[in-house]
């Protein structure tokens, strides 16, 4: 829901869905950290995606299956390119072993805000340097800038011109803090799509239909690739040009409650056909 909680209606369900052998898990632009604490304790039998494809982990012990990195020099020349454009990135990494979020200093009120969430969720992975350069050759895999819509359209565009065939850049909105924009720049392959793709094929679910629910532009990619591409009623506008079906809102529970729906009639034309 909207102030980040998962209602008890929904969370009662869920556990049942996955109980009864429901193949659910979640593609995020967030962390396991931060998705560990919106969700809990939930028992997802699949990987989920967090960074957007960067990495497929298992949501219990955060253990990453997959790692897509940015290359070291390609990640030095982006970081050179935000800093020309005075932008101040946080760097979010895994060094072999931690996953870590490096940043300089707090420069405007988005990045303060993002901070003030990190710490809430009493995220272990910040940490404070004086070189943030350093940080990137310990296997960047997401370079993050908050900004003003404002500002961070013209860098972006100047960015994809120098970068969109190498990296995967995205600018959304920061939903908890209106007028602030997220910009990432991630490794070619770390989009949900791909993420999704590795997730079917190392679990032998090649064959098994896709359905995807989603509500924001980082979400595109993994709706294209669904069998049923399905966006809440609050989605943007470009995500439910691309969907084949619109539910309720996000705050209204809607996507386990569709999810609930379906498994009850394939379970009574199973019944019916038998």
């Amino acid at each position: 829901r909207d102030d980040l909680t998962l209602s008890a209606e929904a969370r009662r369900d869920l556990c049942a869905l996955l109980e009864e052998g429901t193949l659910f898990t979640v593609a995020s632009a967030r962390s396991v950290t931060s998705i560990r604490t919106i969700l809990g304790d939930i028992p997802f039998p699949l990987p989920i995606v967090e960074f957007n494809g960067a990495f497929l982990s298992d949501y219990r012990t955060g253990r990453h299956e997959v790692v897509n990195s940015i290359p070291a020099p390609l990640a030095r020349e982006a970081f050179s390119a935000l800093a020309a454009a005075g932008c101040e990135p946080y760097i979010s990494s895994f060094d072999g072993t931690r996953d870590l979020v490096s940043y300089r200093r707090i420069a405007n009120e988005g990045m303060a805000a993002y901070f003030a969430e990190r710490v809430a969720f009493k995220d272990e992975r910040l940490r404070r340097v004086d070189d943030l350069a350093a940080a990137l050759d310990g296997g960047t895999v997401c370079l993050t800038v908050i900004e003003r819509g404002e500002r961070l359209d013209p860098v972006h565009a100047s960015l994809a011109a120098a970068f969109g065939d190498r990296l995967v850049l995205t600018s959304y909105d920061y939903r908890y803090f209106p007028g602030w924009k997220f910009f990432t720049a991630h490794d070619r392959r770390a989009t949900k799509d791909q993420a999704i793709a590795l997730l079917k094929k190392s679990r032998g679910l090649e064959q098994a239909e896709l359905v995807v629910f989603g509500d924001d532009v980082n979400d595109i990619s993994m709706l294209r690739a669904a069998d049923r591409p399905i966006a809440v009623a609050n989605a943007k506008p470009e995500v439910i040009a691309v969907a084949g079906e619109v539910i309720g809102p996000n705050n209204e529970d809607s996507v386990v409650r569709r999810i609930r729906r379906d498994t009850a009639r394939r379970a009574g034309s199973r019944e019916a056909a038998r």
